[in-house]
């Protein structure tokens, strides 16, 4: 059964915050014994919020709770950012980057509306959608963080630095296994190859539920 109340919804949205958020301090505590900063765990979360229903509110919200669980950790863990610039530093570029991610991925169904394999659709569109959403969040945050962090002059030499030893691991766990992760979750959820299954039984909710009150009325 699918459950649109408004409950239903912010009970939904309150779970994926709470997990990415888990996800962001268990990266917190593997950085913690090594020499980087990680975001692993919290990015596979993110994307797999963000495709597994083929749903725009869901995709944008769950880079918001991606900007949102930031905010909140460079409270715990000061990073010498002005707290009024914080919302610009990690919850606007996040929600901009989900814009950009989900964008890609419903151009890239269309791009590949022809492919007979809706598996192998589906995993180029996520893969595609992955690798914008990767930039786009690294990009964007970055910007704002070197410019208010070290005046502009941190941008080119924190991309140069994390290449490496930070975006590479990051972006090739994310673009190999999160698209996997978002089928797995489809699959058991009953969602279908392309997410879309949760728009059909909540039509039959709907229809159940006008039914059901049509016949108390007779």
């Amino acid at each position: 059964m699918v459950n649109n109340s408004k409950a239903f919804k912010l009970a939904k949205y309150a779970i994926m915050f709470a997990t990415i958020f888990i996800a962001m301090m268990i990266d917190r505590g593997i950085s913690a014994a090594l020499p980087i900063s990680m975001a692993i765990c919290v990015l596979l979360v993110t994307f797999g919020f963000c495709f597994i229903q083929n749903s725009w509110a869901d995709g944008i919200a769950a880079f918001t709770c991606f900007g949102i669980a930031s905010f909140i950790k460079a409270f715990i863990f000061p990073d010498g950012i002005q707290w009024y610039y914080k919302i610009l530093v990690y919850i606007v570029p996040r929600v901009l980057a989900g814009v950009m991610c989900f964008g890609a991925y419903r151009l890239m169904l269309l791009a590949v509306g022809r492919v007979k394999k809706r598996r192998v659709a589906q995993i180029a569109a996520m893969t595609v959608a992955i690798a914008v959403g990767l930039v786009s969040n690294t990009v964007f945050f970055l910007l704002p963080f070197s410019y208010l962090s070290e005046n502009g002059n941190g941008f080119v030499a924190a991309i140069e630095g994390l290449v490496f030893i930070n975006i590479l691991p990051e972006y090739l766990t994310s673009l190999i296994i999160a698209p996997w992760v978002v089928l797995g979750v489809r699959r058991g959820l009953k969602l279908g190859v392309d997410g879309n299954n949760w728009r059909t039984l909540a039509a039959k909710d709907t229809d159940n539920s006008q039914d059901q009150t049509n016949s108390q009325t007779n």
